[in-house]
């Protein structure tokens, strides 16, 4: 269930202070609400302040806006630490125009399910948004409503200081942003084509949307359930059509208190709702007027019309690219401690991480070195084929991995064999999470849960080369496995998959309507030869368990 918000007046606080990334360059840190913020009052209430953005001319290479909730007893929304549903909240800031203000959506989001919910403990848990596109807007003195009284909320906006990837120019509104039912969109009531005159001072343009489906209107629950193609007309003709369908079976945030690891239209508890990107740039002259009209597939006569998306479509434009050569290491995935990527940590094999072409030129090579600090470091080619703004995510090759070691390093450089235009964005530390230390000998304990479900699972134990040394499936329901493990030295993953993707808990949800489907929880531990536990698994995990641990 998802409801809408209401406003509450909170005082700001500005800090000019370095920040925690590894970033060369100063960076102005706004921090307008803290965990010591009042929690806004009244049935899901937003905090509402005004923030003083920057108003000196100045470059800014990026904009993070960082969000970090807490569970905590001070919260003003209901009896948990955490709200017991899940959320839509947007952030927005009301930018003015002529005599009036006009409102831009920054990001939507929706809360986790708050029941008996484990998130980052007293330091919360991080979401970045890179909201660099909205430079032009974010200056002077802005009103800022954010969040609701669920969760503790920080919120941290920063200003890295340097030349962007490309300049922005202007960013407006297509559409305002709002709760729009089903039917008077596909019936194209609502939300008609709009003519356009593009920024004559640029160079590209892209639509960004944001789109999040919601209500339980028809027999496939329309539209938080149900996937529907929705459509850019560009001038009369269809440009682009996308599916808004998110997969949430491995939400980092588990368990949750509800049905977290069921897809969803556009967004999973606890998470930013789904954003999408249409580069226009080919189509358009500056100066052009166009036609752009959204559109989305028909309903069926079978009241799903009654269900709606909350959406926002806002028209972005850029100058031209502003290097030529420029790669950029976009992130660590692994080994790191963030939460958003516990699911594949810690490890002890291959490093992975994304690169992306900040260049104008097409990225066909680039150098990567990596390894632990003051550790021997390993070396990499890099060979593909990157457009402007095209990503890759790498494998390195394995590594000698170092259990002492707290600090690991990726550094890129050489771009097609040059020089990079810009160097401050080509390296990362990263603290690595520590791996389980197993025995030579141990055991795997599986009990399986009923209902017909064992059937879903399977696991495999590999190494670091991906050689299974142990494997199980076609299980049968309420049975207990045990598996005597023996491995040499070296660096292994357990990997549990559950088809269905609801993990091995009880279905809770069926004990009003169904209680025989409710079932039992299964479990899943690793033990010592003498039965002492190494490591115990939730059953509510969703899709996958994936497990990497060291044998000495």
């Amino acid at each position: 269930m998802l409801n809408l918000k209401i406003i509450f007046n909170l005082l700001l606080v500005i800090l000019l202070i370095p920040t925690s990334f590894s970033f060369d360059t100063d960076t102005l840190t706004i921090n307008p609400i803290t965990f010591n913020t009042p929690s806004p009052k009244g049935w899901n209430a937003q905090y509402s302040t005004y923030v003083s953005f920057p108003i000196f001319e100045e470059k800014w290479e990026k904009i993070l806006m960082v969000q970090t909730l807490k569970c905590d007893s001070l919260t003003a929304g209901d009896k948990y630490p955490c709200g017991e549903w899940d959320y839509i909240w947007s952030t927005f800031v009301e930018v003015p125009s002529a005599d009036t203000t006009e409102k831009f959506c920054l990001g939507s989001f929706i809360t986790p399910y708050g029941k008996r919910l484990e998130m980052g403990g007293e330091n919360g848990w991080q979401w970045f948004y890179d909201i660099t596109e909205y430079t032009p807007i974010l200056r002077g003195n802005l009103k800022l409503t954010v969040g609701n009284n669920q969760e503790l909320l920080d919120l941290k906006f920063h200003f890295i200081e340097g030349t962007p990837t490309r300049d922005i120019i202007s960013i407006e509104n297509i559409y305002p942003h709002g709760n729009y039912k089903y039917e008077l969109l596909a019936d194209d009531v609502i939300l008609k084509k709009k003519r356009i005159v593009t920024n004559q001072n640029a160079r590209e343009y892209e639509v960004k949307s944001i789109i999040s489906g919601h209500g339980h209107e028809g027999p496939q629950n329309c539209c938080e359930w149900d996937s529907k193609t929705h459509t850019w007309y560009f001038n009369g003709w269809e440009l682009f059509n996308w599916i808004v369908w998110t997969d949430c079976g491995n939400n980092p945030i588990y368990p949750q208190g509800g049905t977290w690891p069921f897809n969803r239209a556009g967004w999973c508890p606890g998470s930013i709702v789904d954003e999408y990107l249409f580069d226009l740039s080919l189509y358009i002259n500056p100066g052009d007027t166009i036609e752009l009209d959204y559109g989305i597939q028909n309903y069926y006569n079978n009241g799903e019309k009654e269900g709606n998306f909350i959406m926002t479509h806002q028209l972005i434009s850029y100058d031209s690219p502003n290097f030529n050569h420029e790669v950029e290491l976009f992130e660590i995935i692994a080994p790191n401690s963030l939460g958003r990527y516990s699911r594949l940590n810690p490890i002890c094999d291959q490093p992975k991480i994304i690169i992306r072409n900040n260049g104008k030129e097409i990225l066909k090579s680039v150098n990567i070195i990596y390894g632990f600090e003051n550790k021997r470091n390993y070396f990499f080619k890099w060979y593909g084929e990157l457009r402007f703004l095209e990503s890759d995510t790498l494998l390195l090759p394995k590594i000698t991995w170092n259990l002492d070691e707290m600090n690991f390093m990726v550094q890129l450089s050489n771009p097609n064999g040059t020089q990079d235009e810009k160097i401050n964005n080509n390296k990362k530390n990263i603290i690595v999470p520590k791996v389980k230390i197993f025995p030579s000998e141990f055991q795997l304990s599986l009990f399986t849960n009923n209902n017909n479900r064992a059937k879903e699972n399977m696991f495999t134990i590999t190494d670091a080369d991906g050689y299974i040394f142990y494997s199980g499936d076609n299980f049968i329901d309420s049975t207990e496995y045990i598996y005597d493990i023996k491995l040499y030295p070296g660096c292994y993953q357990f990997l549990f998959l559950d088809d269905m993707e609801d993990g091995i808990s009880i279905h809770w949800w069926n004990r009003n309507s169904n209680p025989n489907k409710i079932g039992i929880n299964g479990s899943i531990n690793f033990s010592d030869i003498n039965g002492k536990e190494l490591h115990k698994f939730k059953p509510d995990f969703g899709q996958e368990l994936r497990f990497n641990f060291m044998v000495e």
